[in-house]
Protein backbone atom coordinates (compact mmCIF):
# COMPACT_ATOMS: atom_id res chain seq x y z
CA UNK A 1 0.00 0.00 0.00
CA UNK A 2 1.39 3.40 -0.93
CA UNK A 3 1.36 6.68 0.84
CA UNK A 4 0.85 10.35 0.83
CA UNK A 5 2.61 13.09 2.41
CA UNK A 6 1.07 16.31 2.51
CA UNK A 7 1.96 19.92 3.17
CA UNK A 8 -0.81 22.29 3.81
CA UNK A 9 -0.50 26.30 4.93
CA UNK A 10 -3.99 28.16 5.57
CA UNK A 11 -4.74 31.38 6.67
CA UNK A 12 -6.75 30.71 10.18
CA UNK A 13 -8.93 33.51 12.41
CA UNK A 14 -6.17 35.11 14.82
CA UNK A 15 -9.05 34.69 17.18
CA UNK A 16 -8.84 30.82 17.24
CA UNK A 17 -5.49 30.40 17.27
CA UNK A 18 -5.70 32.56 20.83
CA UNK A 19 -8.32 30.00 21.89
CA UNK A 20 -6.33 26.82 20.83
CA UNK A 21 -3.29 28.03 22.83
CA UNK A 22 -5.18 28.46 25.69
CA UNK A 23 -7.48 25.34 25.21
CA UNK A 24 -5.16 22.83 23.93
CA UNK A 25 -1.96 21.47 26.20
CA UNK A 26 0.80 21.95 23.52
CA UNK A 27 -0.21 24.69 20.91
CA UNK A 28 1.31 27.49 21.97
CA UNK A 29 4.62 25.39 21.03
CA UNK A 30 3.18 23.80 18.02
CA UNK A 31 6.13 23.13 15.40
CA UNK A 32 8.37 25.91 17.12
CA UNK A 33 11.99 25.63 17.46
CA UNK A 34 12.81 24.05 20.72
CA UNK A 35 15.23 21.26 21.52
CA UNK A 36 15.27 19.32 18.08
CA UNK A 37 13.90 15.60 18.86
CA UNK A 38 17.27 13.61 17.28
CA UNK A 39 16.25 15.49 14.19
CA UNK A 40 19.54 17.59 14.63
CA UNK A 41 20.10 19.51 11.43
CA UNK A 42 23.72 21.08 12.52
CA UNK A 43 25.98 18.28 10.78
CA UNK A 44 24.17 19.60 7.33
CA UNK A 45 24.60 23.32 8.27
CA UNK A 46 27.96 22.50 9.12
CA UNK A 47 29.58 19.86 6.15
CA UNK A 48 26.86 18.35 5.10
CA UNK A 49 26.01 20.10 1.96
CA UNK A 50 28.98 19.79 0.50
CA UNK A 51 28.61 16.14 0.15
CA UNK A 52 26.50 14.43 -2.47
CA UNK A 53 23.19 13.57 -1.56
CA UNK A 54 22.44 11.29 -4.67
CA UNK A 55 24.66 9.33 -7.26
CA UNK A 56 23.85 8.67 -10.76
CA UNK A 57 22.06 5.36 -10.71
CA UNK A 58 20.67 2.76 -14.15
CA UNK A 59 17.11 4.29 -13.77
CA UNK A 60 17.72 8.04 -12.05
CA UNK A 61 18.65 9.24 -8.71
CA UNK A 62 20.07 6.80 -6.06
CA UNK A 63 19.64 8.78 -2.58
CA UNK A 64 23.00 8.65 -0.19
CA UNK A 65 23.38 7.92 3.40
CA UNK A 66 22.98 11.95 3.54
CA UNK A 67 19.77 12.09 2.01
CA UNK A 68 18.64 9.45 3.87
CA UNK A 69 19.37 11.15 7.00
CA UNK A 70 18.09 14.61 5.92
CA UNK A 71 14.61 12.73 5.71
CA UNK A 72 15.25 10.91 9.02
CA UNK A 73 16.08 14.47 11.25
CA UNK A 74 13.06 16.39 9.23
CA UNK A 75 10.80 13.32 10.84
CA UNK A 76 12.08 12.97 14.43
CA UNK A 77 11.13 17.09 14.23
CA UNK A 78 7.51 15.89 13.85
CA UNK A 79 6.55 14.55 17.25
CA UNK A 80 3.82 11.18 16.49
CA UNK A 81 2.05 11.90 19.56
CA UNK A 82 -1.80 12.35 20.77
CA UNK A 83 -1.52 15.99 21.27
CA UNK A 84 -0.10 16.93 18.47
CA UNK A 85 -2.67 14.60 16.18
CA UNK A 86 -5.40 16.55 17.87
CA UNK A 87 -4.29 20.09 17.44
CA UNK A 88 -3.89 19.13 13.68
CA UNK A 89 -7.46 17.64 13.42
CA UNK A 90 -8.51 21.26 15.01
CA UNK A 91 -6.65 23.26 12.66
CA UNK A 92 -7.83 20.74 9.64
CA UNK A 93 -10.70 22.35 10.29
CA UNK A 94 -10.54 25.79 10.61
CA UNK A 95 -8.17 26.55 7.24
CA UNK A 96 -10.39 27.20 4.22
CA UNK A 97 -11.79 23.81 3.09
CA UNK A 98 -11.49 24.89 -0.50
CA UNK A 99 -9.09 26.14 -3.09
CA UNK A 100 -8.37 29.57 -2.21
CA UNK A 101 -5.80 31.97 -2.02
CA UNK A 102 -5.95 31.54 1.63
CA UNK A 103 -5.04 27.62 1.63
CA UNK A 104 -1.66 25.96 0.51
CA UNK A 105 -1.91 21.98 -0.16
CA UNK A 106 1.15 20.35 -1.87
CA UNK A 107 1.07 16.70 -1.88
CA UNK A 108 3.30 13.77 -3.45
CA UNK A 109 2.89 9.95 -3.38
CA UNK A 110 5.47 8.32 -1.26
CA UNK A 111 7.31 11.35 -0.76
CA UNK A 112 7.39 14.29 2.30
CA UNK A 113 6.95 17.38 0.09
CA UNK A 114 8.61 19.82 2.91
CA UNK A 115 11.68 17.52 2.82
CA UNK A 116 11.95 18.25 -1.02
CA UNK A 117 11.40 22.08 -0.74
CA UNK A 118 14.08 22.45 2.45
CA UNK A 119 16.70 20.16 0.52
CA UNK A 120 16.75 22.45 -2.55
CA UNK A 121 16.57 25.63 -0.37
CA UNK A 122 19.56 24.34 1.31
CA UNK A 123 20.37 24.46 5.09
CA UNK A 124 21.00 28.53 5.28
CA UNK A 125 17.74 29.63 3.42
CA UNK A 126 15.80 27.08 5.30
CA UNK A 127 16.71 28.14 8.88
CA UNK A 128 14.25 31.12 8.02
CA UNK A 129 11.29 29.50 7.74
CA UNK A 130 8.41 29.68 10.32
CA UNK A 131 8.61 26.35 12.69
CA UNK A 132 9.66 22.65 12.80
CA UNK A 133 9.42 19.87 10.05
CA UNK A 134 6.69 22.09 8.34
CA UNK A 135 4.32 22.60 11.15
CA UNK A 136 3.52 25.83 12.62
CA UNK A 137 0.66 28.05 14.37
CA UNK A 138 1.21 31.63 14.63
CA UNK A 139 -1.32 34.48 15.68
CA UNK A 140 -1.49 37.51 13.77
CA UNK A 141 1.75 38.93 15.51
CA UNK A 142 3.77 36.03 14.77
CA UNK A 143 2.47 35.91 11.16
CA UNK A 144 4.39 39.40 11.02
CA UNK A 145 7.10 39.06 12.22
CA UNK A 146 7.88 35.30 10.14
CA UNK A 147 6.76 37.21 7.17
CA UNK A 148 10.53 38.97 6.00
CA UNK A 149 12.47 35.68 6.77
CA UNK A 150 9.78 33.49 4.70
CA UNK A 151 10.34 36.58 1.74
CA UNK A 152 13.67 36.32 1.99
CA UNK A 153 13.75 32.47 1.53
CA UNK A 154 10.98 31.93 -0.97
CA UNK A 155 11.43 35.20 -2.85
CA UNK A 156 13.55 33.55 -5.35
CA UNK A 157 14.80 35.28 -8.40
CA UNK A 158 14.46 33.59 -11.98
CA UNK A 159 18.20 32.26 -11.81
CA UNK A 160 17.37 30.79 -8.04
CA UNK A 161 14.25 29.66 -9.02
CA UNK A 162 15.21 27.30 -11.76
CA UNK A 163 17.96 25.72 -9.59
CA UNK A 164 15.51 25.58 -6.78
CA UNK A 165 12.77 23.51 -8.95
CA UNK A 166 16.01 21.35 -10.31
CA UNK A 167 16.99 20.31 -6.95
CA UNK A 168 13.08 19.75 -6.34
CA UNK A 169 12.67 16.90 -8.72
CA UNK A 170 15.53 15.37 -7.94
CA UNK A 171 14.90 14.82 -4.42
CA UNK A 172 11.43 13.43 -5.18
CA UNK A 173 13.02 11.11 -8.53
CA UNK A 174 15.44 10.08 -6.43
CA UNK A 175 13.26 9.47 -2.98
CA UNK A 176 10.25 8.20 -4.76
CA UNK A 177 11.23 6.97 -7.51
CA UNK A 178 9.42 9.26 -10.03
CA UNK A 179 6.24 8.65 -7.84
CA UNK A 180 3.11 10.85 -8.30
CA UNK A 181 3.20 14.72 -7.05
CA UNK A 182 1.64 17.65 -7.36
CA UNK A 183 4.12 20.44 -5.89
CA UNK A 184 3.02 23.50 -8.53
CA UNK A 185 3.04 25.65 -5.99
CA UNK A 186 5.69 24.66 -3.94
CA UNK A 187 7.93 27.88 -3.77
CA UNK A 188 5.12 30.72 -3.87
CA UNK A 189 2.52 28.64 -2.13
CA UNK A 190 3.01 29.53 1.69
CA UNK A 191 4.59 32.76 0.92
CA UNK A 192 1.30 33.74 -0.67
CA UNK A 193 -0.57 32.21 2.40
CA UNK A 194 1.37 33.89 4.75
CA UNK A 195 1.45 37.21 3.09
CA UNK A 196 -2.77 36.76 3.23
CA UNK A 197 -2.61 36.04 6.50
CA UNK A 198 -0.33 39.57 7.34
CA UNK A 199 -2.78 41.61 4.94
CA UNK A 200 -6.05 40.58 6.59
CA UNK A 201 -4.86 40.74 10.45
CA UNK A 202 -5.09 36.13 10.56
CA UNK A 203 -3.03 33.77 11.73
CA UNK A 204 -1.68 31.07 10.04
CA UNK A 205 -0.65 27.45 10.84
CA UNK A 206 1.24 24.99 8.83
CA UNK A 207 1.07 21.11 9.20
CA UNK A 208 2.37 17.63 7.40
CA UNK A 209 0.55 14.86 7.32
CA UNK A 210 0.64 11.22 5.52
CA UNK A 211 -2.28 8.89 4.51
Amino acid sequence: MSVTGFWVVGVVPDAEVVRLQREFPGADSFGSHGVERGGDLAWWRDRGEQEPFFVPGPHGPVPTEKALRLQEAVDLMRPPDERHEAIEEQLLQLVPQHESTDLFCASTRKGDPFAALIYALGPEATSQLPGRGGAFLLDAVGARAALPGTEATLGLSPERRVRVEARVREWLEGMTGGAAHDLDDLVDGPLRVLRRAVEHGRGVAGMTMWY
